[in-house]
């Protein structure tokens, strides 16, 4: 099967030296997608570079900033077709509202940003591949409620599989479960059964 997995956050310029980010590193993507490689399928993986382990069995395409992103991959879905995409990177929900031209000088009492929400690059993934599996991750603060708001998402973006964790659950390893268009759940306790999850999905279409 050729599979495109994307992976790592988004990064959003505030200046020309200084960006806003978030804690995700791509583990779990750059795991799945050398994962399904050894189990022999064809991978391409979209990953920002400062999470890149060198591996020359999967293609690697790189970004760093959520246009570089939301333009490559755009480019890849007008480009090729893939049988199943999984979007595991962690997407800036936000942007600035103008980005300062230079470096914003040191030793200001305070800085105000204005942020505005960025678009919602699931749907326009959705839209560019209609024939594609598409597989995406949800990610709440605490297990409560997580399972409604993975559903909500799944149905929302137009989704095939959702796989939902819980921020909480995290600090101690991976755990979280893989969820379908009519609520069955697959529960998960380390990325090898992730993986495993979501091999068996990519050749089946089944949990």
């Amino acid at each position: 099967m050729r599979i495109l997995i994307t992976a790592g956050a988004t990064w959003i310029k505030i200046d020309d030296v200084r960006i806003l980010t978030n804690r995700f590193t791509g583990k779990t993507g750059m795991f799945i997608a050398q994962g399904l490689e050894k189990k022999g399928h064809s991978v391409t993986l979209l990953i920002n570079p400062h999470c890149i382990r060198e591996n020359k069995k999967v293609e690697i395409v790189n970004f760093r900033y959520f246009e570089d992103f939301r333009k490559t991959i755009i480019d890849l879905l007008k480009q090729d077709y893939f049988d199943a995409i999984i979007h595991t990177s962690a997407v800036s929900d936000y942007k600035v509202v103008k980005v300062r031209k230079g470096k914003i000088p040191s030793g200001k009492e305070g800085i105000n940003l204005e942020l505005i929400p960025t678009e919602k690059i699931i749907k326009r993934i959705r839209r560019l591949a209609k024939k594609s599996l598409l597989i995406q991750f949800k990610m709440e603060a605490k297990p409560k409620g997580l399972a409604s708001a993975a559903y909500n998402s799944l149905i929302d973006n137009k989704s095939d599989f959702v796989v939902a964790n819980a921020l909480s659950d995290l600090n101690n390893g991976y755990k979280g479960f893989i969820m379908d268009k009519d609520k069955k759940t697959f529960p998960v306790y380390s990325r090898q059964e992730l993986l495993n999850g979501l091999d068996k999905i990519v050749r089946t279409c089944k949990l």
